[in-house]
Formats: C-alpha cells, sequence, structure tokens
C-alpha cells in the first residue's frame, strides 16, 4: 500500500465520520442551520476531507509531496539515488577543499 492510498483512506474515514456527525447532529436537535455557527464547521471539514482523500489517491492536490503515490520499492530506490548523489557532491566538495587547502599552504611556505 502506498502512502497516497493510506493517507486516502484516512481522510475519507474521517470525511465520512464527520457527514455521519453531521446528520446525528440533526436528527438529535444539536445542530441547526438556521443560523451560521461554528456548527457549519464540521460538514464543511467532512467534505473537504473527502475532496482531499480523492485528490490524494490519485497523487495530486495539495498533499501530493507529503504522501507520495509511489511502492516502497521505488520510493527506496529514488532516497537511494538522492542519497548518493549527495555523497558524491559532499566527496567532491572535499576535494576542492583539500586542493585550495594544499595551494594556500604552498603559497605561505613560499612567502
Amino acid at each position: 500500500m502506498t502512502p497516497a492510498i493510506a493517507a486516502q483512506r484516512l481522510l475519507f474515514g474521517t470525511g465520512l465520520g464527520m457527514i455521519l456527525a453531521t446528520g446525528l447532529g440533526l436528527i438529535s436537535g444539536l445542530i441547526e442551520f438556521n443560523s451560521l455557527g461554528l456548527e457549519l464547521m464540521i460538514p464543511i471539514f467532512g467534505f473537504t476531507f473527502l475532496i482531499l482523500g480523492y485528490f490524494t489517491g490519485k497523487g495530486e492536490g495539495p498533499l501530493k509531496d507529503w504522501f507520495p503515490l509511489e511502492s516502497r520499492e521505488k520510493m527506496v530506490l529514488r532516497l537511494e539515488n538522492e542519497i548518493s548523489t549527495l555523497e558524491k557532491d559532499s566527496h567532491l566538495g572535499d576535494a576542492w577543499a583539500k586542493l585550495e587547502e594544499t595551494m594556500l599552504s604552498k603559497e605561505l611556505e613560499e612567502e
């Protein structure tokens, strides 16, 4: 299961739970839509979570960077490539620093 699918399930469950809570609140009389108040936030958040879940499951939307739609194997390969690239850049930077240190020390010895 990819991180995007896991996040989609979580967002769908939360959204449906909030919509269910809205329905139960309407039936019991705790929530009334006659006035604009905080009770409207529950269904709004519920529908927002459903929409976010839909787009996250497709690998799109604002959460696509946090929950990628790639398998564990692809993620491991991508991270290994990024780490090896960073290590190569680090070694290259170290080599330039050593070369510069050597050149400066030779110049100081000559003076």
